[in-house]
């Protein structure tokens, strides 16, 4: 696997879309922060998909 700075990104909002799943079933299901995090974290997978074909590429 390859890093690259568009990894970064999508593992930081990775990251940042549980700490807002997380904080929305902390504070007694407060629906919208998780819907927040469920929202970066299709971001998130967006650009994880993004970078997938990059890897391949660098191996040639």
């Amino acid at each position: 696997m390859g890093a690259n700075s568009t990894q970064a990104y999508a593992v930081m909002t990775f990251l940042v879309a549980f700490i807002f799943i997380t904080a929305g079933m902390a504070v007694g299901g407060n629906v919208p922060l998780i819907l927040i995090g469920l929202a970066v974290l299709v971001l998130s997978i967006g650009i994880f998909r993004k970078c997938k074909p990059w890897e391949h590429r660098e191996n040639e």
